[in-house]
């Protein structure tokens, strides 16, 4: 038997919050209950967690938070969304909102967060179908870092905007004769899929049509992989089993490791990995072909978006204003999720950013002036093929299949990937 009924229970919380004096609308605010999911790095999910908590102060809002690695991300947000129980506050990546919002597992955000001060283009990145549903949490674009002091070691202060492929692997060839067998110039980006396709874009293709088709051919797959095969083979990257065992997090780099100076990362990210590196690190960006474009593009570095199952749409999109707008929240995130998009939150950061935060700023100003238009988003599939290169990449390096092979089971895989998505 119930020992209190809706309406009793109604009546007595009432009756508790006249006698104590409470403000009915914090009453109101203190039942509302959150969860956010982010995949993240101790940086970022420290920063996360401490902003979720001040706003929890100011606001009386209760926000569960959860984190994991990126691979280990996806896969939870997709089993949780496919049971209808999806975090209220997703962060989303461009490769995969579209596929979120098409399914309407996302809620439109236009009218709970008209954004103001972002620039059009800010707003654009988080559209699909021209409605908003993800928030850019700050921009970025891929990014080499290294090692400074090992650049050094071969005559290299500083690496220019324009350096090319023959650049980077007379560096990295130098750089493995340090200590042959032990540690290489860089590490293995062939399993990389936005590696890729910054290597596609450079040559003035895209590894997907606006029809979400493959935008390669088999000879651009081979060619790939026969780059880095070469550079396997000259020493200058490490063999197959070293570069295997790195599945995308921080720690698992080779640079991190203490196996190479240098690695293929998001600029933002250069936060996360200075936290874990005792060596002083840089940013550059990717070496270039000798004609043809830098290949780097901006884009949202991470997005929040709101699920289309949450019960407190209004409040959800007050953390997310709180995240990119409000001052407080703005310097406890800082630019570990990339360089704000408002002016203002630029401006509310500019004083107390220290060296790494500078070089981010001065990297993606530097990047905007040689970047290509943001391509066609990730079609649904995206996940796997991503997955696939991985596999298909180590196949190829471990020697399991030939170049030509490999290229060619990797264009058929993704074409019925993308057709059956």
């Amino acid at each position: 038997m119930a020992l209190f009924t809706r309406r009793q229970f109604g009546a007595t919380a009432a009756a508790a919050t006249a006698a104590f004096g409470l403000n009915p609308l914090l009453a109101q605010a203190q039942a509302t209950r959150l969860r956010c999911f982010w995949w993240g790095n101790p940086d970022r999910d420290k920063r996360t967690k401490l902003l979720l908590d001040t706003y929890s102060k100011k606001s009386g809002t209760q926000i569960a938070a959860e984190s994991l690695g990126w691979g280990d991300y996806w896969t939870k947000l997709g089993t949780q969304t496919a049971g209808g129980n999806a975090p209220d506050l997703i962060q989303m990546d461009y490769r995969y909102l579209f596929e979120y919002a098409r399914r309407e597992t996302l809620l439109p955000l236009d009218k709970l967060l008209p954004l103001a001060d972002f620039s059009p283009q800010e707003k654009d990145g988080g559209k699909v179908d021209g409605k908003l549903y993800g928030v850019n949490l700050g921009s970025n674009s891929k990014a080499m870092v290294y090692d400074t002091a090992m650049l050094e070691k071969v005559g290299v202060k500083s690496i220019d905007i324009n350096w090319t492929w023959d650049d980077f692997t007379k560096i990295t060839t130098d750089i493995s004769k340090i200590n042959p067998g032990k540690y290489w110039g860089a590490s293995d980006n062939s399993r990389w899929e936005q590696g890729f396709e910054q290597w596609l874009n450079q040559r003035g293709k895209m590894l997907y049509t606006a029809e979400g088709k493959a935008a390669f051919t088999r000879d651009d797959v081979a060619a790939w992989f026969d780059l880095w095969d070469k550079l396997r083979k000259a020493g200058a990257i490490p063999p197959a089993d070293v570069g295997a065992t790195n599945n995308g997090k921080v720690e698992e780099y080779e640079l991190t490791r203490g196996l190479a100076a240098m690695s293929f990362v998001n600029s933002n990210q250069v936060v996360a990995f200075q936290g874990i590196n005792k060596n002083k690190l840089a940013i550059s960006v990717f070496p270039r072909s000798k004609t043809g474009s830098s290949g780097h593009y901006i884009k949202p570095s991470q997005m929040m978006s709101v699920s289309a199952r949450c019960k407190a749409p209004e409040e959800a999109a007050k953390v997310i204003n709180f995240m990119v707008n409000d001052p407080e929240g703005v310097k406890i995130l800082g630019i570990e999720r990339g360089v704000p998009c408002s002016a203002a939150a630029r401006a509310a950061l500019a004083p107390d950013l220290d060296a790494l935060g500078k070089m981010q700023l001065d990297y993606v100003a530097a990047v905007t002036k040689v970047a290509v238009p943001l391509p066609p988003p990730p079609p649904k599939g995206a996940g796997e093929v991503e997955n696939l290169l991985r596999r298909v990449a180590d196949a190829v390096a471990f020697g399991r299949t030939s170049i030509k092979d490999g290229a060619q089971q990797f264009h058929t895989e993704v074409e019925g990937i993308l057709a059956r998505a």
